[in-house]
């Protein structure tokens, strides 16, 4: 493993694991950042956004899916500041039954000590 995938696949157990920890997660985002799925595209705040994360949870909770744990991740550098990062995720279903699916790409910013999320690309959700 690279020096870059091994700080790659640290920021993301980082982001996974801080779904409980808003403080922890606002420090993976940029302020704004982008957010993009099939409905378009739109600058998020990142205070927006870490607000509304309690929603997306009941969203999940209210389908009967529980936490989304990461599956993948493929991480292509673009340049000397940029990464694309390809991830899936798998969510377990509470009444049992084949996991959902979720796959969604990021744009990271790296300045050197530390990445960032500048566009969050959601391919496949709920």
């Amino acid at each position: 493993m690279t020096a870059v995938e091994s700080r790659v696949r640290d920021f993301f157990e980082v982001f996974a694991g801080a779904s409980d920890d808003l403080d922890v997660l606002g420090r993976c985002f940029a302020d704004p950042f982008l957010s993009a799925d099939p409905a378009g595209t739109r600058a998020v705040p990142k205070d927006v956004f870490l607000q509304a994360l309690p929603r997306r949870t009941k969203m999940f909770a209210d389908a009967g899916v529980g936490p989304a744990a990461l599956t993948s991740l493929d991480a292509e550098r673009l340049d000397a500041h940029y990464l694309m990062v390809r991830t899936g995720w798998d969510a377990p279903r509470v009444a049992g039954g084949e996991p959902v699916h979720l796959e969604s790409s990021f744009l990271l910013h790296d300045d050197g000590d530390h990445l960032r999320i500048v566009l969050y690309l959601n391919h496949q959700g709920l």
